[in-house]
């Protein structure tokens, strides 16, 4: 199953008879993440859950360094995840990484659907560095309620009644059919959907936010900042740096190892008191350039839709630096808070702390496992 089918599965699955059990895998470059959620009496039962470092399945590499393995070793780890958390569903989706995939908004002048194709696939040309036949494109045009609102003036810069925004993904083809040899390999699911992992990390973040929210995913391998209005995302910015390279740069400038880098950046953070000042300068120096793409984007947003940004969601396991979300509230003055994917399922009870403090790293995982169930 091609990317394209994939999505419209998504969009037109109602009517249909779904299974009542799903398992999301979150494909990550330092780790695999799957969460199994079943159906039952109208409520969404948190059956297992776990991770895996691919760091021990790339040669000499350890816990927590980045990967690119190839599908037989991805195959492999996600066998033994499975083993281990004691997955049964046979209904999968994976996630597509938002650093192997681009996600933009066209505005365009509003025209039949039928000549849209065109159109898009011309501004698309503008967005994406490589020949369209080596991509798998879709869009979704964004209805004018989910654009402006009930606001006469939300946006000044266009007319309503001139323009339509246009809500464009595309996946590298190579990416896709590289999942399809993993899933191939696995070889105990049925036919897998696939989900770019910012639409999956929406679904599991997002209650009923009606109002202007950034989400900010700081992965391993980079960061990922959206901003999400009536559900619907309106600005999307990739910023190639995440939480590895926090580790990096204390490896490198402390010459010490990656491991012990690692423990450094958990215990320091973004703690100015902390005793360690050189690893402090070091993290801090590293984050605030995301600091700086951050006040970029917000400050584009409010002056291109003359609305303020209601609060700030925070997803990634590098979201968990200490003191990062007490930085991002005081510096913009705005609410900031870890998301509670966990906390749209029904779990023990004796589980409850683990899953709110695991709960930024299992957002995407969550949210593919929600995909058909919501």
């Amino acid at each position: 199953m091609n990317f394209l089918d994939s999505m419209k599965n998504i969009l037109s699955d109602v009517g249909k008879k779904s299974p009542d059990t799903y398992v999301g895998i979150d494909i990550g470059s330092g780790y695999i993440k799957v969460v199994q959620l079943r159906k039952e009496s109208g409520h969404i039962v948190l059956e297992t859950y776990g991770e895996v470092a691919l760091g021990p399945y790339d040669g000499d590499r350890i816990a927590g360094e980045l990967t690119n393995l190839e599908p037989e070793k991805m195959s492999e780890a996600i066998k033994n995840l499975l083993e281990q958390a004691n997955v049964t569903a046979k209904d999968v989706i994976f996630s597509i990484s938002s650093s192997t995939s681009l996600i933009f908004i066209l505005n365009v002048p509003k025209i039949e659907e039928r000549g849209l194709v065109g159109v898009v696939e011309s501004e698309a040309r503008r967005y994406i560095p490589i020949p369209l036949s080596e991509v798998s494109l879709d869009w979704w045009v964004i209805p004018d309620k989910e654009i402006y609102g009930d606001e006469d003036s939300s946006i000044s810069k266009f007319s309503k009644k001139n323009n339509i925004d246009i809500l464009v993904a595309a996946i590298r083809n190579e990416v896709i059919d590289k999942y399809n040899k993993v899933s191939s390999n696995l070889g105990t699911f049925n036919p897998p959907v696939y989900e770019i992992e910012t639409f999956s990390s929406i679904r599991a973040s997002f209650k009923h936010e009606l109002a202007p929210v950034m989400m900010l995913d700081f992965g391993a391998s980079g960061t990922r900042i959206s901003i999400v209005e009536h559900g619907v995302i309106r600005k999307f910015h990739s910023i190639n740096r995440g939480s590895a390279y926090l580790t990096s740069s204390l490896e490198k400038s402390l010459q010490i190892d990656f491991e012990e880098a690692e423990k450094i950046k958990r215990d320091v953070g973004l703690n100015k008191m902390h005793q360690n000042k050189k690893a402090f300068d070091i993290i801090s120096s590293g984050v605030n350039y995301i600091f700086s793409e951050i006040k970029n984007v917000l400050f584009e947003f409010e002056k291109e839709y003359n609305k303020p940004i209601n609060k700030v969601i925070l997803t990634g396991g590098g979201s968990l630096l200490d003191q990062l979300r007490e930085q991002i509230e005081s510096r913009y003055n705005i609410t900031t808070s870890y998301a509670d994917p966990f906390g749209k399922v029904v779990s023990p009870d004796f589980l409850e702390d683990v899953l709110i403090k695991a709960g930024p790293e299992f957002v995407v995982a969550v949210g593919l496992a929600l995909q058909s169930m919501e």
